[in-house]
């Protein structure tokens, strides 16, 4: 009996810990859009010594060649009444490591294509046996991803109401797309 307690004792603590514990934190701002052209600015951030400011970032790509993902430059300047803490310049989107909230999608009509193209390649295969598999063209898949990344973690040192600016920038061709849409979220752990 006092086994079978002690085990529904556990498992509830258990419960309770996973359940208040958000391991991406609490948000700060929303998520806002980046645009290469224009300084995007956060105020009054209340953070104490001890929390970490993280910045997430947030991918929104169509037509996505072979799942490459643009990166960008996120530049950004964290002040505290007017003084610059930090000031640094990140890579957003280079790995695969700390992802979340994340929806990937094969386009159909890309589907459709692919399945006719290898009727076609099979026809043309027994019309044309000379052909090497070398000469065949890469075959290009596009989808759809978001996501949301982590971009860095900042420790605080220090109380108080902070401001954070920042900028991404690419040199990317894709990145510029209408199709591919990047924004910034703020959190604190």
């Amino acid at each position: 009996m006092l086994k079978i307690s002690q085990l529904i004792l556990t498992v509830i603590l258990i419960s309770i810990v996973t359940i208040s514990c958000n391991p991406v934190g609490e948000t700060v701002s929303e998520e806002k859009p980046l645009d290469d052209q224009l300084v995007n600015t956060t105020e009054n951030i209340d953070l104490k010594k001890g929390d970490v400011l993280v910045l997430w970032g947030k991918m929104d790509a169509s037509f996505l060649e072979n799942n490459n993902i643009p990166s960008f430059r996120l530049n950004y300047n964290l002040s505290l009444d007017g003084k610059t803490i930090e000031n640094s310049t990140v890579t957003m989107f280079a790995g695969n490591d700390k992802i979340i909230n994340s929806t990937h999608e094969v386009r159909k009509e890309e589907k459709e294509e692919e399945e006719e193209q290898t009727e076609n390649e099979t026809s043309d295969d027994e019309n044309n046996s000379e052909e090497t598999p070398e000469e065949k063209p890469e075959k290009i898949v596009k989808s759809d991803w978001t996501f949301e990344q982590e971009v860095i973690q900042i420790p605080i040192e220090k109380d108080g109401k902070y401001t954070l600016d920042y900028k991404a920038s690419s040199d990317s061709e894709s990145a510029r797309s209408m199709f591919t849409k990047v924004a910034v979220i703020l959190r604190k752990k």
